[in-house]
């Protein structure tokens, strides 16, 4: 585990991005050496927190010599992998600046996201991207699969969200009150059912997706739908 101390974690747009890591030897350096050009370009002080979920590869030893060679990038090794949604929750405990978000290796941030969310961050408690493109373009099972999901959330704890599932924008000093604690995917749907109920503005924009480059995404496997179905039924029977 490297962790480091950091100034001015109290200037106000300065950004914590939280990038867990499975199995990402491909596409790991691709993205943090993205993230590291661009993000200080669109705040006054930016981290990147790498936190390897008990990877089989090389992630843990490419994500040392990452964090080893860019000041604002810092790693930390959870083993054996306790899923997403407690790898998340670990960025998050160990974020420093105002605002924190987490993005998914497979996919590089655009200038026009970072824009558009630290842009409504300033008028919102939240804000989530909608991927509204990308669930036209799936295919049948895929599909079927995302709109039940987000049909029983939305009519289950009614909300009203065409995406729960992508990438949100918080404020770290209230994060705490209503982060999730579901160790898988349904972490970031319970995130925002908690901050639903505290009254707390939530703002959703469309975003541009595009694919992974590499390796399988893990959101439609069957075990992965699987927990996450049984985390929102534990959820909801422990909040009625």
């Amino acid at each position: 585990t490297r962790s480091r101390t950091t100034e001015g974690n109290d200037v106000e747009n300065s950004l914590s991005i939280v990038d867990p890591a499975y199995n990402e030897e491909k596409l790991l350096r691709g993205t943090i050496e993205h993230l590291v050009r661009t993000a200080p370009l669109h705040t006054d002080a930016a981290e990147i927190i790498i936190v390897n979920e008990g990877s089989k590869d090389s992630t843990d030893s490419l994500a040392n010599e990452l964090a080893a060679k860019h000041e604002i990038v810092s790693v930390y090794h959870q083993s054996p992998n306790q899923g997403f949604g407690a790898t998340v929750r670990h960025g998050f405990q160990k974020a420093q600046y105002t605002y924190v978000t987490y993005i998914p290796v497979d996919y590089h941030f655009s200038a026009k996201e970072f824009d558009m969310y630290l842009s409504l961050i300033k008028y919102a408690d939240i804000v989530i991207g909608y991927r509204r493109e990308r669930r036209k373009e799936l295919g049948f099972y895929p599909w079927m699969v995302s709109s039940f999901y987000h049909l029983m959330v939305n009519l289950v704890f009614r909300l009203n969200f065409y995406d729960v599932n992508w990438i949100h924008l918080y404020r770290r000093e209230q994060l705490e009150d209503f982060v999730g604690q579901s160790e898988g995917v349904f972490l970031l749907a319970e995130t925002l059912i908690n901050a639903k109920r505290l009254g707390l503005k939530i703002v959703g924009v469309d975003v541009d997706f595009a694919d992974r480059e590499e390796g399988v995404a893990t959101g439609i496997q069957t075990g992965t739908i699987i927990r996450t179905l049984r985390e929102l039924l534990g959820f909801l029977i422990k909040k009625t």
